[in-house]
């Protein structure tokens, strides 16, 4: 029988919307369900993470149904995953850019995890592979969805998360680009270059679904900001803490 994992080394982290006024009036946003209330194994951590979703309380408002979600919160993990989002990245990386083996990845990452208390199997490693591969092709696939083009409209727009990760030091960075409101991925690339112009082509997918941006979160890289401005030049930019941390990191 299969042991069955233990977190006893979980730290909880309570993550809530950085967008902290409803977009259409402007009313401070309540807490008004648990988006997801779950275990999180990343390279550094395991988290319990508690979602906070929250929606606009004003009883007239036309967005009051909205559901606003943590950038942060969905940055650490797909859904459905107990890895978290970094490691499916460097699993990626490790396969396609260092032509590391499945077994070499399985060892790698089995040393880097004991001292959390975790373990991963070689099927893990091999579904997190997939998943890899199926976050670059998330751009194909978004125009053709015509259920999230549907929530985008009851929703008046999209709210973008731009969040390069690099996976190990080096010249290589995955940018993911998210809609917040829904917490699906719009387009992610694996780019050796940040410059305006490499991130304004990684952006074009996303001007291409024409849709409206109500505003974007990203950290505060300056090419990020000159890519949005020139894009999006009247659209609300905030600078996301998390972002901005990760950035002063690197």
């Amino acid at each position: 029988m299969r042991k069955k994992k233990s977190y006893a080394q979980a730290v909880k982290r309570i993550l809530r919307p950085e967008i902290t006024h409803c977009l259409e009036c402007q009313s401070k946003l309540q807490r008004s369900v648990t988006i997801s209330d779950r275990m999180i194994i990343t390279l550094k951590q395991v988290i319990r993470l508690v979602h906070c979703g929250y929606r606009c309380p004003h009883p007239n408002c036309s967005e009051r149904k909205t559901l606003y979600r943590s950038a942060e919160a969905d940055a650490l993990a797909l859904a459905g995953f107990t890895f978290g989002l970094d490691i499916v990245l460097f699993v990626g990386h490790l396969r396609l850019s260092e032509h590391k083996t499945v077994d070499e990845i399985h060892q790698i990452l089995s040393e880097q995890l004991a001292p959390l208390a975790q373990t991963i199997s070689r099927r893990e490693i091999l579904f997190l592979f997939e998943a890899y591969t199926a976050l670059l092709r998330a751009g194909t696939e978004v125009p053709h969805d015509e259920g999230w083009k549907e929530q985008v409209r009851k929703n008046k727009g999209i709210v973008l998360s731009i969040d390069g990760i690099q996976p190990d030091k080096g010249n290589e960075t995955i940018y993911l680009i998210r809609d917040v409101l829904t917490g699906r991925i719009l387009t992610a690339d694996n780019v050796t270059e940040s410059t305006k112009d490499r991130l304004k082509q990684l952006l074009a997918p996303v001007v291409a679904l024409k849709v409206p941006v109500l505003g974007v979160i990203s950290d505060a890289q300056p090419t990020e900001l000159q890519a949005v401005a020139d894009l999006w030049p009247d659209i609300p930019h905030q600078i996301c803490q998390f972002h901005a941390r990760r950035f002063a990191d690197d």
